[in-house]
């Protein structure tokens, strides 16, 4: 490999005495890049998060947005500020209280031995999907048929937080100021 790289730059004229320079030269370019792309990705993150929060104002004073963002980017994934209102109000939130145990115990038949919380949040959005047509889900149906929402997309929303049950920690989501 490294032969191939010194064959090709005697090819384009560079002599090993002017590799040296050239490699310096490649990392100062990578240098700059990276101090610029880095306010890039900053500012790209910010647009993201305003774009929910409008979203979310407008959604409040009922303008009907087809398109929102139910869930953050990032790690760990969680409800945005209009994901949390969907899950409150579709009553998948006292789905979620109600049978915790039940969810737990159908979660914990189908995840592995020794899950990741990767494995845990994936399987517990699948869970909640498959689980669309349970009779415990007719509010949550209900709901989305009456708003003109994708059941799906709450069901998703909502697996977020029978993660956090799952794993023993608080129920996040991210508030529309971030």
């Amino acid at each position: 490999m490294l032969g191939q790289v010194i064959d090709v730059l005697k090819y384009l004229g560079i002599t090993p005495e002017q590799s040296f320079p050239l490699l310096i030269l490649g990392l100062v370019i990578i240098g700059v890049l990276h101090k610029f792309i880095s306010p890039i990705q900053k500012s790209v993150t910010r647009i993201t998060h305003a774009c929910i929060e409008i979203q979310t104002v407008f959604g409040g004073q009922g303008v009907v947005l087809r398109h929102h963002l139910i869930e953050t980017a990032g790690s760990p994934l969680q409800p945005t500020e209009y994901g949390k209102q969907l899950i409150i109000d579709s009553g998948l939130e006292w789905v979620l209280n109600k049978d915790k145990d039940f969810l737990k115990g159908e979660l914990m038949k189908i995840l592995a031995e020794n899950p990741s919380e990767y494995d845990v949040q994936e399987k517990a959005r699948e869970l909640l999907i498959t689980l669309k047509d349970h009779p415990i889900m007719s509010a949550v149906k209900k709901y989305a048929y009456d708003n003109g929402l994708d059941v799906a997309l709450i069901l998703k929303a909502g697996g977020l937080w029978l993660r956090d049950d799952f794993l023993g920690e608080k129920r996040r989501w991210t508030p529309a100021s971030e």
